[in-house]
């Protein structure tokens, strides 16, 4: 019998829907929201939360390369 691990379950992509509603949060406000509210928001969309987690990482990071001052306030996401 084959004793290997099993492969760990690849973190699903982020639909193009979902990534286009990200862009429209982001431009309409440039912070990072919670934890928990970004965890809440990827479960109603049915999409990873840890993709979404870097989305936003990936958002602050360019900005800060950019010099774009980013808030370090946080805020509730809406699930709407």
């Amino acid at each position: 019998k084959d004793q290997s691990p099993s492969p760990k379950a690849p973190f699903p992509c982020i639909t193009l829907a979902a990534r286009k509603e990200l862009w429209v949060i982001w431009k309409s406000d440039p912070r990072v929201p919670t934890v928990a509210s970004r965890h809440a928001w990827a479960a109603s969309r049915n999409v990873s939360a840890l993709r979404v987690d870097h989305w936003f990482g990936a958002r602050k990071s360019r900005a800060k390369k950019l010099g774009q001052p980013i808030s370090n306030d946080s805020y509730e996401l809406s699930l709407e």
